[in-house]
């Protein structure tokens, strides 16, 4: 049984003496204090050993500091590093000192030589001078010597050299194949490409990206701005230029002289009335049937003033009831040609021309509303109409329609950063756990189109990147121990990707085949300068 003894910090060596003198089991073990010197030295640990050797125990030591342990292990004690190390085996102290013999001291320690003098109570002063002097003591030793160190027979120093030529040998071939060998073996990751399509949604109410759910900080922006665009028309009309004229016959209906000023009025009397006026003043004499003529043009342009001879028959207004009216010849010269109008196409596309010029400035001006870090995308701006103005209406004839415009335009800011954020997580999540991206390999392109849901802005970026797959170094030396470089360079291109062909050094060089240890073979891993660690 092992009893463990604990040590206080402030005992003495012969404290410490006096505590193993009272232990009675066979095996005892001094759990020393951090930092406790007493030890330190071969004759303190001597004593204590003896102290053991006495009582007939073996003396064990539980302690970390380094000069305990090597007096300690000078003297054979066993010493431990922890309190739960020396229940797990038998241990025992090999003291190499004599044992000490508890009742008679002397008992245990080995004879005196034999060329040492006796000298005991005993011996009177005779004896004494029966001894040998020194100078004989001396030649004795010397003849001793001489004899023990007598040549020993050939075969024996025969066997004796062929043995330590077989360890040497032996040792050699040992530390040949097994410690000198050494290999380095250099591999460059390669790159493998990954193609993205992420959703993002510019959400003006986060602060923070969402890079779950794609979506980023964003920061409404405004503008108010008054546009003035012009564009020609694009209508075509046919409109009456024209007036058809003619003569006209007056018969007087009464017997009364009748005087029709010019700009009397007299219209056909079939389908719908075309109205002509006289040019000229014209009189009727007192009589019944008197006739005369009178130059006439028609009211309106066009050639509906065109009419076929007789069919003027009607006097408008008060004298109709006295005179009668004729036209014996057709009118002529009535005529209309194209002109340009304005139609709602015209109203239409210039609303639309204008629409894109105030965007294409509000776009300049939003952009140096830009906080640092942040893009506007062009498509997210978004145009309110507050008026409208046209300088003509829909059919009107016009070469040239112009309109002002007032409009409120407001777009997105998105911050940079977050972008980047989202879209290297969501890149991340593509690839295998262990692979990491290539940094400046992330290349991004915004698909054509967005989405505006009230104040959010919904866009599609496709994202271009490079990962590496990491190379563990323990994986490295399982696959390229004993094996020739050749094999290994295929196993280790099968294994992973790589930039380029491993590189194996060989240290020697003429080894066929790298070290069988792991701790002999050294890998070193390549990573570019780019790759996010």
């Amino acid at each position: 049984m092992t009893e463990i003894l604990p040590i206080d910090p402030d005992a003495t060596i012969e404290g410490v003496r006096r505590q193993l003198a009272q232990v009675r089991t066979d095996h005892v073990a001094l759990a020393l204090p951090v930092g406790w010197t007493e030890l330190d030295n071969v004759a303190r640990m001597r004593l204590l050993q003896r102290q053991a050797q006495i009582q007939r125990c073996h003396l064990g030591l539980i302690t970390r500091d380094e000069t305990t342990r090597k007096a300690a292990d000078q003297l054979g004690i066993p010493v431990f590093f922890h309190t739960s190390d020396v229940n797990r085996r038998t241990w025992r102290m090999h003291p190499p000192l004599p044992l000490i013999h508890s009742r008679n001291p002397a008992a245990a320690l080995p004879e005196p030589p034999t060329w040492r003098p006796r000298r005991g109570r005993a011996e009177t002063i005779v004896d004494q001078m029966a001894q040998p002097t020194a100078h004989l003591i001396r030649q004795r030793r010397i003849r001793s010597e001489a004899s023990r160190q007598a040549a020993l027979p050939t075969w024996l120093r025969l066997v004796g050299v062929i043995a330590v030529l077989s360890l040497t040998v032996l040792f050699l071939a040992m530390f040949a194949f097994y410690v000198l060998p050494a290999a380095t073996i250099t591999l460059a990751p390669g790159r493998e490409p990954v193609t993205v399509t992420v959703p993002l949604t510019a959400n003006p109410n986060l602060s923070e990206p969402d890079l779950d759910n794609n979506q980023l900080p964003a920061r409404l922006i405004q503008t108010s701005i008054e546009q003035v665009g012009k564009m020609p028309t694009t209508g075509r009309q046919q409109k009456a230029v024209d007036k058809a004229q003619g003569t006209v016959v007056f018969s007087n209906l009464g017997g009364t002289q009748v005087f029709i000023p010019a700009g009397s009025t007299v219209s056909t009397s079939t389908g719908t009335p075309i109205l002509f006026r006289t040019t000229a003043d014209t009189g009727l004499e007192a009589r019944v049937g008197a006739r005369a003529s009178a130059p006439i043009e028609a009211v309106e342009p066009g050639i509906e003033g065109n009419v076929r001879a007789n069919t003027i028959n009607t006097v408008e207004g008060a004298l109709r009831y006295r005179i009668g009216v004729s036209n014996p010849d057709a009118t002529v010269s009535g005529g209309s040609e194209q002109v340009l109008v304005v139609t709602q196409a015209d109203r239409d596309n210039l609303l639309e021309q204008l629409k894109k010029e105030v965007a294409t400035k509000a776009y300049g001006i939003l952009k140096g509303e830009l906080k640092a870090g942040e893009w506007l995308p062009e498509e997210s701006l978004q145009t309110f109409v507050d008026s409208s103005n046209y300088s003509q209406f829909n059919d009107e004839q016009a070469s040239e329609l112009t309109l002002t415009l007032r409009s409120l335009v407001r777009g997105v800011a998105v911050d940079e950063a977050s972008t980047r954020r989202v879209l290297f997580a969501s890149t991340q999540r593509q690839i295998p756990q262990q692979g990491k991206l290539v940094a400046d390999s992330l290349t991004t392109l915004r698909a054509p189109g967005i989405t505006i849901d009230g104040d959010n802005v919904e866009f599609t970026v496709t994202v271009k990147a490079q990962y590496v797959v990491p190379i563990d170094p323990a994986d490295v030396r399982k696959l390229a121990v004993g094996g020739t470089p050749k094999t290994v360079i295929e196993a280790l291109q099968k294994r992973w990707p790589l930039e380029r062909v491993p590189e194996i050094y060989q240290d020697p060089a003429w080894l066929k085949t790298l070290p069988i240890l792991n701790n002999r073979i050294q890998v070193r891993i390549e990573y570019a300068d780019d790759v996010k660690k």
